[in-house]
Parts: structure tokens; C-alpha cells; sequence
């Protein structure tokens, strides 16, 4: 389905039209190669720890990110929004970049909960479309703190629209 005004009111109120489960979802990679954000994913026992980690290098590189508790409750999201769409390549390295920094930093631990980048790819699949993310604040998942944005508490912001706002989005230039 395309981006519209119903699917965004299905996927915050937890059902489609005919009283469904729906949940939205997007693919972050644009035809033409670009996209609007980069969200990193981590899961596994020690998301929290390592998401603190990937945050506290933001905040060190004064990259404006904001996270998102998973559906499931067991991992997180870090998300970046572009004032732009840029290549999926630049943005890819720029999540890489934060995530080396943060291994850097923290040489004795790692980061084991690391899973993956959305896009997941720099180019588009031949035929595809690319890796799907789903859309944070679906209604059943939210009413569980979940795929809600966290302060650095991991406590879910009280006005998440409020939040979202405040979230400065990141120049093609700061990228670079």
C-alpha cells in the first residue's frame, strides 16, 4: 500500500478499515538509491547496554538520533532523520562510522546485540525493493511500551508526537 492518511490511521489505531490487525511498514530504500533515514537495530540480552553505548557516541558526535523500543520489547531502534534523502551509501557509513566508534570505545565488550542497518543494502535489489521496517507507534505494540521513542532512561517519552518534533534531522553536510 502506498503512504496515505488511512494507512497511517490504521497503523496508529491497530486495525484496518474492516477491523483488522494492521501494522505499517516502509522500505527505506528509495528507487533512485536514497532514503530519508538510517535506524539500526539491535537485539538480543544486551540491547540496552550497547544502545546507552551507541547513544552516549551520538551525544559524543553530536548526531542527533532517537531511539525506539522494538515491538517485541526486546531490542531497540536508533533512528536518523535526513533533511533530505541521500544516498543509502552515505547513510550506511554513517551508521558504521557511530557503530566503530562505539567498539572503539568499549574494546572489551563489543557489540553483541548489533543486528543489522535499515536500508540493509546501498543499491536496490534487482527486481526488489529492498529490506521492510516496520513503523514505530502501532497501537497494540504501544499499549506494551512498545515501539514507543525512550528517553535516555529507556523510559518512553510522555508526548511522543512532542518528541518527535524536538528531534533535529541531519543535513547531507554533517553526514559527509
Amino acid at each position: 500500500l502506498p503512504v496515505a492518511d488511512d494507512v497511517i490511521r490504521w497503523h496508529l489505531s491497530g486495525c484496518n478499515a474492516e477491523g483488522q490487525p494492521f501494522v505499517a511498514g516502509v522500505y527505506p530504500l528509495l528507487r533512485d538509491e536514497t532514503c530519508f533515514f538510517l535506524a539500526v537495530d539491535f537485539d538480543k540480552a544486551d540491547w540496552r547496554e550497547d544502545a546507552a553505548a551507541f547513544l552516549e557516541t551520538c551525544r559524543h558526535l553530536n548526531i542527533p538520533v532517537a531511539l525506539e523500543r522494538s515491538r517485541s520489547g526486546r531490542g531497540a531502534h536508533a533512528w536518523f532523520f535526513f533533511e533530505e534523502a541521500i544516498p543509502a551509501a552515505l547513510a550506511r557509513r554513517l551508521g558504521s562510522h557511530v557503530l566503530t566508534e562505539t567498539m572503539e570505545g568499549r574494546p572489551d565488550i563489543g557489540l553483541d546485540s548489533y543486528d543489522r542497518l535499515f536500508p540493509n543494502q546501498d543499491t536496490m535489489p534487482h527486481g526488489g525493493f529492498g529490506n521492510l521496517i516496520a513503523l514505530p507507534l502501532q497501537r497494540a505494540a504501544r499499549k506494551q511500551d512498545n515501539t514507543v521513542f525512550l528517553d535516555g532512561a529507556f523510559v518512553p517519552w510522555a508526548d511522543q508526537w512532542a518528541f518527535l518534533a524536538s528531534v533535529r534531522k541531519i543535513g547531507r553536510l554533517q553526514v559527509e
